[in-house]
């Protein structure tokens, strides 16, 4: 009997943690920090003040990385189509955040190049009013070989997309690509 509550809670701990672990916490916060830094979303804003804007931005995302604790952060994401790239190993995660989109409609690309771990995926976005909400799920299967999957994400002007990855996997990795346009 103690064997069966002993594997019971075991069981319920897994879940909990996936469950827990595979989320835009981590993301969503960085999120916050971006409006508070920006301030209010505007359809007007020009393109090169506004990347001005956001290097600023990400120069604090860095420092916030560096000296809050955690050398291991959220990354900035940009929407121009320019590959990002790395490797998630046993059980951690990784997340992107974009600046807000100029973009009604964006497409975000993760490419699984090489390992075999199976990876979970969530999307989220933020808008002005604080609200995180999950736009988008998938989970790349456990196995060799390439895999491409594409998200057409539609009413993204002025929100953050939040990209949360976690590795399922104890012992293998994911190495990916990710890109958003």
């Amino acid at each position: 009997m103690k064997k069966l509550i002993v594997l019971i809670g075991i069981a319920l701990f897994s879940l909990t943690f996936q469950a827990e672990a595979q989320n835009c916490n981590q993301g969503e916060k960085l999120a916050e920090k971006t409006w508070e830094k920006w301030g209010p979303w505007k359809p007007n804003i020009q393109l090169n003040p506004f990347k001005t804007k956001v290097r600023k931005i990400k120069q604090v995302w860095n420092w916030i990385a560096a000296n809050g604790g955690s050398t291991i952060g959220p990354r900035l994401l940009e929407i121009d189509g320019v590959n990002e790239q790395g490797s998630i190993t046993g059980q951690t995660k990784r997340t992107f955040v974009t600046p807000p989109s100029f973009n009604n409609n964006v497409r975000l690309t993760i490419s699984k190049y090489d390992g075999k771990a199976k990876t979970g995926v969530v999307i989220c976005t933020q808008g002005r009013d604080g609200v995180t909400r999950q736009v988008k799920s998938y989970t790349f299967p456990n196995g060799k070989g390439d895999k491409v999957k594409t998200f057409n994400l539609s009413g993204m002007k002025g929100k953050i997309i939040i990209v949360a990855m976690k590795n399922q996997s104890v012992g293998n990795k994911f190495k990916y690509r990710i890109k958003a346009k």
